[in-house]
């Protein structure tokens, strides 16, 4: 159990993107910790509600949008709920450049409408979910007092509402904590993601193209985030504060699609040069995990191998059952 469990017991908290990846995780993490959880979710969700379906008759659901100002006001003042966890969001970073205006209206205007729905009713604590991506092309490790420099729509859109739960942090002594999660994976991811489809090609036998993959990123399991997320929330004396949330250590993306066809017996092999990289690639992204391991306790269980290991097992049930929304139609 996290650190801050006791503080969780009976108190009401609101999750939004609660039907999203980490914040279904997370909203099972509240559950564990005896928390009454209301969790709002927007109904154009790909995979709504399918995360949260066998939690729907312990959790309190509410369908909203961010960009509906009203109806945020409507939940905010049924729940006044004493933690907040704020990871409704758009979150593809390149279908952003397509999508600007969704990024700012869901991002920006959305985190906005949240905060000052909330306003008139107190909280402990508002934990605001930033990205990594915001930290661009800068030099690796990111630490927190690095100057960002986003280089997506996405990015740009997060740091802009990252930075709005800064100054109304500062402005009027709300208690908000800022966090940027580095790369998640885990059971249930969206199948989009390259870990899932890497693993849903491979169960297929499908052909898997992809970079040179000499791209790197930090890759961390769903559960840890989660943990680290609810020590965020109770960890007294942090509020105003930035954190990053990971494990410090990258790999490529030529080896992690290496290490799972090995973790899977190599039934495919894997087509690396079929795609040119991205213009805007982002060739290192990796945190300094020291704040949050020093100030909030938070210390990551799960090695990559162990990680993969469990994904690879859900994605193989998944794909047993004959019917699921988390792998990509066959090719």
């Amino acid at each position: 159990m996290a650190t801050g469990s006791d503080e969780l017991n009976g108190a009401r908290t609101l999750v939004t993107g609660a039907s999203g990846f980490i914040g279904s995780h997370l909203t099972r993490r509240l559950l564990a910790a005896g928390a009454e959880v209301h969790a709002l979710t927007s109904v154009v969700s790909s995979v709504y509600p399918m995360r949260l379906v066998d939690v729907r008759d312990r959790i309190t659901l509410h369908e909203a949008s961010l960009i509906d100002r009203g109806a945020l006001e409507t939940v905010a003042a049924e729940v006044k709920p004493d933690y907040v966890f704020h990871l409704g969001a758009y979150t593809h970073v390149g279908k952003s450049w397509q999508r600007v205006d969704e990024c700012v209206q869901v991002n920006v205007q959305g985190t906005v409408n949240l905060l000052m729905a909330l306003a008139p009713h107190g909280y402990k604590r508002f934990v605001s979910t930033g990205t990594s991506e915001i930290y661009g092309d800068i030099d690796v490790p990111f630490r927190e007092d690095n100057q960002p420099h986003p280089i997506s729509p996405y990015s740009v859109s997060k740091y802009a509402a990252e930075e709005y739960c800064r100054l109304f942090g500062d402005s009027y002594s709300w208690p908000i904590v800022r966090v940027r999660p580095f790369n998640a994976y885990g059971p249930a991811q969206s199948p989009d993601r390259v870990i899932p489809e890497i693993i849903t090609r491979a169960f297929r036998g499908e052909r898997l193209r992809m970079t040179q993959g000499r791209q790197t990123r930090e890759f961390n399991y769903v559960e840890d985030l989660a943990e680290g997320f609810l020590q965020l929330a109770t960890t007294p004396g942090i509020d105003g504060e930035l954190f990053n949330l990971g494990c410090g250590v990258d790999v490529s993306m030529r080896e992690v699609a290496t290490k799972i066809l090995d973790l899977m017996g190599n039934p495919i092999e894997a087509d690396f040069g079929a795609f040119p990289d991205r213009p805007t690639e982002i060739w290192e992204m990796r945190c300094d995990p020291a704040k949050a391991r020093e100030r909030v306790g938070y210390d990551p269980q799960t090695s990559l191998d162990e990680g993969l290991a469990r994904t690879i097992e859900w994605y193989r049930g998944e794909l047993a059952s004959g019917s699921t929304q988390f792998a990509l139609a066959p090719s």
